[in-house]
């Protein structure tokens, strides 16, 4: 087992090297990281439906998706993530098998005071609230999984809260995610700032593994942010991999009160449409330039030219 501290704090090449990881690295590993404000997506969802884009540019908040399913997640500098990527030498029969990743997790904190329990879905709970959310994925063709989660140790849950819950109405395929209530270990076990429990962490999983932590190389480091570059800080991933879905929502704008029904399919808009009070088409020319068009700021602003930012978020 490689054991490896990233103290890379971008989401998109933390995103960058658990693929690295996966796709091309020979080995077990288990990657501690954290990650700048974010809200993480998983694989199969809208991350328009889940999260509130107009507060997370708003607050410097990036949004992202990640290679697992499951629902999403909020990052921040006081919420640690734990990354196993695994070769599955016994086959496929236990690929799938939460616990047996997170029972390393659970005996390290056992060992700094911190005894936890399971929820129903395998999350991580202390005193009955959860305080990790945990998915998988399957890499088939190379026989390994990835499973990571998350220990909210001293996060602004104020600011998690506001980010991932989106204002508009969102119907389609997608994965839909499980909202929990949530607390932090930090108000139950005050182990001082986040730097001194992921010290403790480190150090009680180099006892149950044996050996030490390193860093990425600096090789490692420029794939990783070519790997960032290429797929996970792109918006054809993040905003395109989308399912087909329908969005509805009214709009206060500085011009009066409006309803959007936009529909896109495949990264491209099929419907858009906006009313005023009285049910009557408004803005036609703005819409029509979008149509066949991904939901990009950037194309926004060129077919919406005059409007502010704040009115075009709301189309997120």
């Amino acid at each position: 087992m490689r054991l490896v501290y990233s103290t890379e704090h971008d989401i998109y090449k933390n995103l960058a090297a658990e693929s690295y990881f996966l796709h091309e690295f020979v080995g077990d590993v288990l990657m501690i990281w954290r990650s700048k404000d974010a809200v993480v997506c998983g694989k199969h969802q809208n991350s328009c439906g889940e999260a509130n884009y107009k507060f997370c540019d708003q607050n410097n908040i990036r949004i992202a998706r990640r290679l697992s399913g499951g629902g999403t997640v909020f990052h921040d500098m006081g919420n640690v993530n734990f990354t196993f990527i695994k070769c599955l030498t016994e086959g496929m029969e236990r690929a799938v098998d939460y616990k047996r990743y997170l029972e390393p997790v659970r005996v390290v904190l056992r060992s700094i005071g911190i005894e936890t329990t399971y929820s129903e879905r395998d999350d991580l709970l202390l005193e009955g609230i959860k305080i990790s959310g945990n998915a998988q994925h399957i890499y088939q063709k190379g026989l390994k999984g990835l499973h990571h989660g998350t220990l909210l140790y001293d996060a602004d849950l104020q600011s998690l809260g506001n980010a991932i819950h989106s204002e508009g109405k969102y119907e389609g395929k997608s994965v839909p995610s499980n909202r929990s209530d949530v607390t932090n270990i930090r108000n139950w076990h005050d182990l001082g700032p986040t730097e001194s429990f992921i010290e403790k962490l480190l150090v009680g999983f180099e006892s149950f593994y044996g050996t030490s932590f390193g860093k990425l190389s600096s090789d490692e480091l420029l794939r990783c942010e070519q790997i960032s570059q290429e797929k996970f800080s792109q918006d054809s991933w993040i905003l395109g991999y989308s399912p087909r879905y329908t969005h509805r929502r009214n709009m206060n704008w500085s011009s009066g009160n409006f309803s959007l029904e936009m529909k896109v399919y495949q990264d491209a808009i099929e419907v858009l449409q906006i009313k005023n009070d009285a049910g009557e088409l408004c803005f036609e020319k703005n819409c029509e330039d979008m149509l066949g068009k991904p939901l990009r700021m950037a194309i926004l602003e060129k077919a919406f030219e005059g409007f502010s930012r704040s009115e075009l978020l709301d189309l997120f």
